[in-house]
């Protein structure tokens, strides 16, 4: 037996794992990332077809009291129109078996939204669900901070920027959205130098421009008053520049990246959907160039990205993103690989989708979230109002 013998999870096609003696086996120069979506299997109860790997239970449905693992449940029934989400852990230094919350947006208008919190020990299992932040509008998506809270965006007019504490109960509204607010979407934060944390807002609107802000601080208060914000300005096809201009921001926001929803930051660079268009913007903030990316373009197996791509996260990874999508006759969730500059690149690939046709036409999947240790990966239907967890079958992480 040979170094290679072992079958590798991320290299499933050959009897080679990543750190092999290519010499010692008959492994392609190039080996196919680890992909889901090759063949599906329907679930008729939940109504969704899952990629053949994992399996899908529900933990949650709007309207009802949420069960918990000890056989009772909440006081309040689970809030409507789930949207984005995050995962907080209840000790940040000691991630895998302290629990963690997972945060869901609630995008009910009038002032009925808000954050709720789903509290899950370290095994999966839901012990807790509360409110967390109340009295705001149509929470839509958000983001996270270096220093273990989670930030809740308002889509509507006027909205703002509000910072949670799911564990220390303290919630405040940033000066993310400025003094106008807007119809705000997600969050993304460049921490590779605390002492000058940059965080980027998107807009969901037609000339919404993305904006940065600029730090003069680090941990709570950081987001609640001082520092620099600016906006991003298209100059052409590749470059682009950071003005204090918000109305030429703006302009710029209307031709190149209309209805900025999903943002996510990587090893220098800025991932930033455009819903309407269609489009994954790379915008590189070192050397101020960015590139386009039509997405689902080229699509593993089976499922189809073929409608407006919202909220986007990174798995551990680093190489896989994982996004939702609204509208369409089979919404899902799905992922895309890239980093390693082979043919792989930019391939998408299907977790789970709506059965064609089925309850969820029309609908859209939300509160795409990971916990601590990713072996749980946590979506749902907004108007369906069901919440699901996600696992692999082989126990593994997902990447």
């Amino acid at each position: 037996m040979n170094a290679c013998t072992q079958v590798s999870l991320e290299f499933p096609n050959y009897e080679c794992g990543p750190a092999c003696d290519p010499s010692l086996c008959n492994a392609p120069p190039t080996p196919q990332p680890f992909f889901f979506g090759e063949d599906f299997y329907e679930d008729q109860e939940l109504g969704i077809q899952i990629s053949k790997g994992l399996s899908v239970r529900a933990i949650a449905w709007t309207g009802q009291r949420v069960p918990y693992a000890d056989g009772g449940e909440s006081e309040i029934e689970y809030h409507r129109d789930s949207d984005a989400a995050g995962i907080i852990s209840m000790n940040p230094s000691d991630r895998l078996s302290s629990g963690y919350v997972y945060l869901a947006n609630s995008e009910v208008g009038f002032s009925q939204g808000g954050v709720y919190g789903l509290y899950i020990d370290a095994d999966g299992n839901v012990v807790e669900y509360k409110a967390l932040l109340t009295g705001t509008s149509r929470n839509c998506g958000g983001g996270y901070t270096p220093w273990n809270t989670w930030v809740s965006c308002e889509e509507d007019t006027g909205g703002q920027c509000h910072e949670i504490d799911p564990v220390g109960g303290r919630t405040m509204e940033t000066v993310l959205g400025g003094s106008f607010g807007g119809r705000y979407e997600s969050v993304a934060c460049d921490d590779r130098d605390p002492s000058n944390l940059k965080f980027f807002t998107t807009e969901d609107s037609s000339n919404g421009a993305l904006r940065r802000f600029e730090t003069s601080g680090y941990g709570w208060g950081a987001l609640h008053d001082g520092g620099v914000t600016t906006f991003l300005k298209i100059i052409d096809d590749s470059t682009y520049e950071w003005t204090t201009n918000e109305v030429s921001a703006q302009i710029s926001a209307t031709v190149y990246y209309p209805n900025a929803e999903g943002i996510q930051f990587h090893n220098g660079k800025l991932y930033v959907m455009s819903k309407v268009a269609k489009k994954l913007l790379v915008l590189d903030v070192e050397n101020l160039t960015y590139e386009v990316e039509i997405t689902g373009k080229k699509m593993y197996g089976e499922g189809d990205f073929g409608n407006e791509p919202d909220q986007n996260l990174f798995g551990p990874s680093r190489k896989y993103m994982y996004f939702t999508e609204e509208g369409g006759a089979d919404p899902g969730v799905y992922g895309r690989f890239g980093g390693d500059g082979t043919y792989f690149d930019g391939t998408y690939f299907t977790l789970f989708q709506g059965i064609p046709s089925g309850r969820y036409s029309g609908d859209e999947t939300v509160g795409i979230a990971l916990s601590p240790d990713h072996t749980r990966f946590y979506a749902g239907f907004q108007d369906a109002g069901v919440m699901f967890e996600v696992t692999r079958d082989d126990g593994e992480a997902f990447e």
